[in-house]
């Protein structure tokens, strides 16, 4: 029995987010934009992983997030593909809401 509660303990402790939700938002929605970025100037060419890595801590520092965190919650977020799916309508509403945002300043 106690081997069950130190497993729980530990499974529950693991999924824990690294990451808040509201740090999460608007980070992914500067590392798509980066992705984008980069596919469009690099003609979508394979990348080395370590450019990524540059520009993806490039991202975490301007949004003051620990690298480690952001690739830990990716991690966690790769085995909970639904919360994956929810934060991400959530960031391409943001996304949306910035560009409308952005057209109604121009106009």
């Amino acid at each position: 029995m106690l081997c069950l509660g130190v497993a729980l303990l530990w499974v529950s402790c693991a999924q824990k987010p690294a990451l808040s939700e509201s740090k999460m938002i608007p980070l992914m929605c500067d590392v798509m934009l980066l992705e984008a970025g980069n596919q469009i100037h690099y003609n979508y060419a394979v990348l080395p992983d370590s450019l990524w890595d540059s520009h993806y801590q490039f991202v975490c520092k301007k949004h003051g997030v620990p690298y480690a965190d952001f690739k830990a919650e990716l991690l966690r977020l790769k085995s909970q593909p639904e919360e994956f799916s929810l934060l991400m309508e959530k960031v391409i509403t943001q996304m949306q809401m910035s560009e409308l945002n952005a057209r109604k300043g121009k106009g």
